[in-house]
């Protein structure tokens, strides 16, 4: 209650600006985008979906599909269901809620785009996510990674900023400890994309 609490303050004063700003530090989104378009699926659910701004990317290329999400800030769910009136987005945290209960059906694909590190506990949310994968299906991550190649100044004050608003880079050791089958990262490790199959 606390955690949805935050979220709904911080998104009601910034949802109106909130992709503009973003584009500016949240890289390497839409190549992860053009990843998973790059595979035949035709359900994917998008976990903190926010705007729904990555859901109306891809629904752009694959108008077909069936699309959801699951968002902890009703503020940020209403805002998306009006941008997306053609996907679901049901209220939820990542660690514990029934993902495939959000199309009817184990979704295909499962995205975590800068959501990860806002999680309360990662490694419940990679697992709840895996665990909620139809057979095959594939759970992918872009997310803030450990900054190792900025200089030390600027790494320190990304890293204030970050975490003034409860954001924690992903691990370095998350990835392997789950099995990812894919993991690289951005320029100066400022994110990592990783790929996961579904749990055994």
């Amino acid at each position: 209650a606390a955690h949805r609490a935050f979220l709904d303050r911080y998104y009601r004063v910034t949802h109106h600006v909130y992709d503009v700003s973003r584009k500016y530090f949240l890289f390497g989104r839409d190549g992860v985008l053009d990843r998973l378009l790059a595979s035949e699926w035709t359900t994917l659910v998008e976990i903190g979906p926010g705007t729904g701004r990555n859901l109306v990317r891809l629904h752009r290329r694959r108008p077909r599909a069936t699309l959801g999400g699951l968002e902890a800030s009703d503020v940020m769910r209403a805002h998306a269901g009006r941008r997306c009136p053609w996907a679901r987005i049901d209220a939820g945290f990542a660690e514990d809620a029934d993902i495939g209960a959000v199309l009817g059906v184990r979704p295909q694909r499962i995205l975590m785009s800068y959501s990860l590190s806002m999680f309360t506990d990662k490694d419940r949310a990679i697992d709840n996510a895996r665990r909620h994968l139809a057979p095959g299906g594939e759970l992918w991550v872009v997310d803030f990674a450990d900054l190792a190649g900025l200089p030390a100044l600027p790494r320190r004050a990304m890293r204030s900023f970050l975490s003034a608003f409860h954001v924690e880079a992903v691990p370095d050791d998350l990835p392997h400890r789950h099995g990812a089958s894919h993991v690289d990262h951005g320029p100066f490790r400022y994110f990592v994309v990783a790929r996961f199959g579904g749990a055994e």
